[in-house]
């Protein structure tokens, strides 16, 4: 979709649907049961930052019950009983990430478009300083440092924080089917999710992920890393301190990609069986 900005006098391409899709497929080599079930997705990118996605599916063949009264998948379609495919389960989430720009774009000082224009002009200048040495040779570009208005240099931590909810629907087979209709009642499980990430230097970084199943009523398995950029090496440890599995992880590694099998690690024993003190 194209619209106008009429502050700064352009046309704007937004991207509202990323993916509308539907698949099913025929095995004509199965001797039972050719037809795929059905699966639809559809993804929107409503901004920059926010997106949502959306999957379901449905079942070709009908259930029936065998000889000793137990609930399999016949051969039958349910298009052979004038209905639509059995529906089996929707999933849908909604995402939403926070970082350096989005904070400055809510909190931050406004810049008029001149002080913008006035430090892309002095940034075309600096990038095009020295790029080529005597021999011919490409030579590193010097990025000057920045400074606020009070002369400091500018201190800089990228971070990123996503936030995501997530609501699914399911058939709950461990409930008796309903022998009208033929179908199981449904489950509804939804829950919240957080990661995010700080660059707290030029070799320490730190990123954590964590969540809350509203359903168990309990905190989703949560993890925390810190990595360090040792040059040739990186070091990296992580800890689970609570939720279904609780472990740490301690790794130093090569970063060059043919010596990935050259690395230390300790971590713990059995990550489900771990004493706290």
């Amino acid at each position: 979709m194209k619209y106008y900005d009429a502050k700064k006098d352009t046309v704007k391409k937004v991207s509202l649907i990323d993916d509308l899709s539907a698949n099913m497929s025929y095995n004509m080599a199965a001797k039972e049961r050719p037809w795929s079930d059905l699966s639809m997705n559809l993804r929107l990118k409503l901004t920059k930052n926010y997106t949502f996605n959306m999957n379901a599916q449905f079942a070709t063949y009908a259930y029936t019950f065998d000889k000793n009264g137990n609930v399999v998948t016949s051969n039958r379609t349910e298009w052979s009983y004038g209905r639509f495919g059995r529906f089996q389960g929707y999933g849908s989430s909604f995402n939403y990430t926070f970082n350096n720009d989005t904070w400055k774009k809510w909190f931050g000082p406004k810049e008029d478009e001149k002080g913008k224009d006035k430090k892309k002009g002095d940034g075309e200048d600096d990038d095009a300083e020295g790029t080529d040495g005597e021999d011919g040779t490409a030579t590193k570009k010097v990025e000057k440092a920045q400074a606020d208005s009070d002369g400091y240099q500018v201190f800089k931590m990228p971070w990123s924080l996503s936030l995501s909810y997530s609501f699914n629907i399911r058939e709950d087979r461990t409930k008796p089917i309903n022998r009208h209709s033929m179908r199981y009642p449904y489950t509804y499980t939804h829950n919240i999710n957080a990661n995010g990430n700080v660059k707290i230097s030029n070799n320490w970084s730190l990123s954590f992920n964590s969540g809350y199943d509203f359903q168990a009523k309990e905190i989703t398995q949560t993890s925390c890393t810190i990595s360090r950029d040792l040059h040739c090496f990186n070091l990296s440890a992580s800890l689970s301190p609570f939720g279904r599995w609780k472990y740490y992880n301690v790794t130093i590694r090569a970063n060059a990609s043919i010596l990935q099998d050259l690395k230390y690690e300790q971590r713990s024993q059995t990550q489900s069986n771990i004493q706290w003190y």
